[in-house]
């Protein structure tokens, strides 16, 4: 029979994710994921497993922060390390920032986006809290939000647009329709 899991166990696995993550072992989805597993977890049998493929807690390393400047477009997606704190900057295109095979390096990661004329497009995975501070003056902003994983991290964004659109959301405009069909 298996001994049921204390909170302060629960807690114990949950910040060993956040360290691995921030080591660049677990890349943000596959954190919210974990995290959310030893949330519910109710044994430790449940609990093991989410850390077996992890080295004993230690150190963290953090990445540099980023700063990316261009007149076309931005694009970051696949795997990619994202920083505590990054910057990026399109005068005559668009940004797209896709989180969702990244590997964090925060708990809470500020994202400083701005472009006049696009669109910024950030993509998370489920359960990752975004609070947007990004202003559009004479555009949109469209958040797509889904319910926060407890200790998932948390992604701000600042800057903004002046004539385009921000969008915040979890899966691609194909993706959503590949899982209707």
């Amino acid at each position: 029979m298996d001994v049921r899991a204390s909170d302060a166990e629960r807690d114990a696995v949950i910040e060993q994710l956040r360290e691995a993550a921030a080591e660049g072992r677990l890349t943000m989805e596959e954190l919210t994921d974990r995290i959310e597993l030893a949330a519910n977890a109710k044994t430790r049998g449940e609990l093991d497993p989410l850390t077996a493929d992890l080295p004993a807690p230690g150190m963290t390393v953090s990445a540099a922060n980023a700063s990316e400047k261009t007149l076309g477009d931005v694009k970051r997606t696949g795997a990619w390390v994202v920083p505590a704190h990054s910057e990026f900057r399109s005068w005559t295109g668009s940004i797209t920032l896709d989180l969702r095979q990244a590997t964090i390096s925060s708990r809470e990661i500020v994202i400083d986006a701005f472009t006049p004329f696009g669109t910024i497009d950030l993509l998370v995975p489920v359960g990752v809290q975004v609070e947007v501070r990004a202003e559009t003056r004479m555009g949109s902003l469209k958040q797509q939000a889904s319910a926060p994983t407890p200790g998932a991290p948390r992604v701000i964004l600042t800057g903004g647009t002046v004539f385009g659109t921000i969008r915040v959301r979890n899966q691609r405009l194909w993706e959503k329709l590949l899982k209707r069909g």
